[in-house]
């Protein structure tokens, strides 16, 4: 049943204003050019856009063929075969989505750079000189960071719903790799380009790895108009061709999806026991991709935060986790309040610019926070009120980034509950909101805490937004990890780099939990 729309305006007018604040940002970005001057854009578009734009869109290229191959080529290997190590590996692949890209790319330069602790002894042993610290090295480090947000969906679509087709296939002839090349990947296609996407979105969202190899994509391009020209107007119209490219993308998804051939209602894909060298082939690639994408850099992490235990290093972290804790908790419990307020609009009735506030999730941090900044100098130039360098400003631009975050699970629960147990309520003399109050929110718990979770986890590991909207003098985990690899004080990185990925874990075994289940 339909919901129905409001009988008064005030509460639905409120929910709107809402969702208006938080597309300001992105309003300012776009129609930049009509009220924000830009004394240096005939430089920044002569010299630094088409460099940068090319950059851009070689990364991503390279960085989507990685993790695609990466994580389409593993999902097929646990979805359809039995082999030594399966069920380790089912869910140990996902690890490196507890890695901040800017984390284990530095880490891994530090390993295999010029200087690398890998390359100068592989250097003087066989004369082999690697060299990581290139675009493309960068695109490959993406990619094996990157490849569980393919590897999940397309594990989720080859277990379940294709398989009457996959056995078809197989009667008539067809091979392992043949039915996942010509069956399983073209019905997979939704869940594999919403993965690609997801996997485009954070390359274009990195500042911390592409600032660490120089390479010059637009995100960093932004920085260098804001931080370095001192020309906001340049680095609005930069933050609004990333965020066309960003949207898209992500229009681009949603049509190629819509036109993907969908996949028969039918048994869960059973998978098969591989057997002799198949078998032990499988289970070195799984080996290899995890040893490579998690184990490497989390091992030389430890080595660094363990050898430099005597240094001052531990002592440090008292203010950066302090104003971690409070950014993210303040950030954590608006965002949800948010989401909490659309899910009960949402319920009882239609607000479409709830859905649309939403889209911060596809626009790369830094956009936001160019937007964010313009939008609170037009405010400090007309009013009194200066919120430029302030908490509640970096507050308010996590939840435009996050907000879909904690909107999803909170949205996913309510649809799970009976409107009946509404109109029971109703029919009882209950108001709407004591309904949502005492009937809806208890049995929201467990999406609320989930929605708590994964939004206080990406507040944590977020590095541009926090880098330019922060505090004078306040340092968190992200930016004090990224200034101390700048300075190349790998110890005294590798500790703050530690307790982002311990936290990183949480969700990663909470999404298993979650995906066993279903």
């Amino acid at each position: 049943m339909r919901p129905a729309r409001y009988k008064t305006g005030p509460l639905r007018l409120f929910v709107g204003m809402i969702a208006l604040l938080l597309l300001a940002p992105m309003a300012v970005v776009l129609t930049a050019p009509w009220h924000t001057p830009a004394p240096e854009w005939d430089y920044v578009r002569g010299t630094i856009l088409p460099d940068h734009l090319l950059e851009t869109g070689r990364l991503l290229l390279f960085t989507a063929l990685a993790a695609l191959t990466f994580g389409t080529t593993s999902a097929w290997l646990v979805a359809s075969a039995h082999f030594p190590g399966h069920r380790l590996f089912r869910w140990a692949l996902m690890l490196p989505l507890a890695l901040p890209t800017y984390i284990g790319a530095i880490t891994f330069a530090g390993l295999l750079g010029p200087t690398g602790s890998i390359t100068v002894p592989l250097r003087a042993a066989i004369g082999i000189d690697l060299d990581i610290m290139t675009p493309d090295g960068l695109a490959l480090i993406f990619g094996l960071l990157l490849y569980p947000y393919v590897y999940l969906p397309s594990r989720a679509a080859f277990s379940g719903g294709m398989v009457d087709v996959v056995e078809a296939s197989r009667l008539l002839g067809a091979g392992r790799w043949r039915r996942a090349v010509q069956v399983a990947i073209p019905l997979a296609r939704p869940a594999i380009g919403g993965g690609a996407l997801l996997v485009a979105m954070e390359t274009l969202n990195d500042y911390g790895a592409v600032k660490h190899f120089g390479v010059h994509t637009l995100t960093a391009g932004i920085f260098r108009s804001w931080g370095g020209l001192y020309d906001t107007g340049s680095a609005l119209r930069l933050s609004a061709v990333l965020l066309l490219i960003a949207l898209v993308l992500a229009i681009g998804e949603r049509r190629l999806a819509a036109r993907a051939p969908r996949t028969v209602q039918g048994r869960r894909y059973g998978p098969s026991r591989l057997t002799g060298w198949r078998a032990w082939a499988a289970t070195a690639w799984c080996t290899v991709l995890l040893g490579v994408a998690f184990a490497l850099p989390v091992g030389a992490l430890l080595r660094d935060a363990f050898s430099h235990a005597h240094t001052t290093a531990w002592r440090e972290l008292g203010p950066p986790v302090w104003n971690t804790l409070k950014l993210a908790g303040s950030s954590t419990l608006l965002t949800l309040g948010v989401a909490l307020l659309f899910a009960y609009a949402q319920r009882n009735g239609r607000v479409p610019l709830t859905r649309l506030a939403a889209v911060g999730y596809v626009v790369p941090g830094a956009v936001i926070a160019i937007g964010v900044m313009g939008l609170a100098g037009r405010l400090s130039s007309s009013t009194s009120w200066v919120v430029i360098g302030t908490l509640p400003l970096v507050v308010y631009a996590f939840t435009v980034r996050f907000l879909a975050m904690a909107t999803n699970p909170v949205q996913a629960g309510m649809a799970q509950q009976s409107r009946s147990l509404d109109e029971a309520a109703r029919l009882l003399g209950a108001s709407r909101l004591r309904t949502f109050l005492h009937v809806n929110l208890p049995l929201l718990r467990p999406s609320i805490l989930a929605a708590a979770a994964i939004t206080l986890i990406e507040v944590i590991k977020e590095l541009p937004l926090t880098l330019i909207l922060r505090p004078f003098g306040m340092e968190t985990l992200s930016t004090h990890v990224f200034y101390m690899a700048r300075i190349e004080q790998w110890g005294d990185a590798a500790v703050p780099a530690l307790l982002i990925v311990a936290v990183g874990l949480v969700p990663v075994f909470l999404l298993e939990r979650w995906m066993a289940r279903t």
